[in-house]
């Protein structure tokens, strides 16, 4: 059993990279190799186990319900750079725990650029899922905002589209607003009193008889003088 594991066990990336038949490997040529390598051992479900659990540490936090293909594609990629960076931080504590030699100097600055280049990685694949707390939080906050205004509008726009104004043809006060159910029927009659206390003391008491059909032809009012705004 022991022999058996030791055959499958999956060595560590960071180990592999620092030997010196890949030292001068570009990251791009080292990582299809490690690939390669990786595709090619028989066991490494434990290896997709890391990844799946990572992917659940985030599901956690963030909400990835709503992920395309592609982004699902990011997001394993950004549970590997995850992973490879723990790796690297802790093969990193681990040399510098045993004590580091002169001739790990070189293949320590290396480790540190590749550990530098993973951060940056992690955060514009963060960036791109849009699951980082600061743009999902002002995304949220913002989509919110936008979605009361454009409500606000339409309802607006709905109220003043399909409401009829009649205003008092003497002084130019709105009397009320109404909504017929059929507007285009000649025999809809509606009578208002003008109630208004003009300068002089006296009432206006203008009587208004219109008919909805009439309101529907003048665009909704029935008189010309109202504001510009209702015409």
């Amino acid at each position: 059993m022991t022999e058996e594991k030791e055959r499958f066990s999956i060595p560590s990336k960071a180990r592999i990279r620092s030997l010196k038949q890949y030292r001068d490997l570009t990251d791009e040529e080292f990582d299809e190799l490690w690939s390669r390598k990786v595709i090619g051992i028989e066991l490494n479900k434990e290896f997709e186990n890391r990844i799946q659990r990572k992917i659940d540490d985030f599901a956690k936090d963030y909400d990835l319900s709503d992920l395309k293909a592609n982004d699902k594609l990011t997001l394993r990629a950004l549970a590997q750079a995850h992973l490879q960076l723990e790796d690297l931080e802790i093969f990193s504590y681990n040399k510098r725990f045993e004590g580091i030699q002169e001739s790990d100097i070189l293949a320590m600055e290396k480790i540190n650029n590749i550990m530098s280049n993973l951060r940056r990685d992690i955060s514009k694949m963060q960036d791109d899922l849009k699951i980082t707390r600061r743009i999902r939080k002002g995304d949220k906050e913002e989509s919110l905002t936008n979605y009361l205004e454009d409500l606000k509008r339409k309802a607006k726009e709905f109220y003043e589209n399909t409401m009829f104004y009649i205003w008092c043809p003497e002084c130019n006060m709105l009397l009320g607003t109404v909504w017929f159910q059929y507007p285009d029927e000649s025999k809809n009659k509606i009578q208002l009193y003008c109630d208004r206390i003009r300068e002089n003391g006296e009432k206006c008491n203008t009587k208004v008889l219109v008919g909805s059909a009439e309101l529907l032809k003048n665009r909704g009012v029935n008189s010309e003088g109202v504001p510009e705004y209702f015409k």
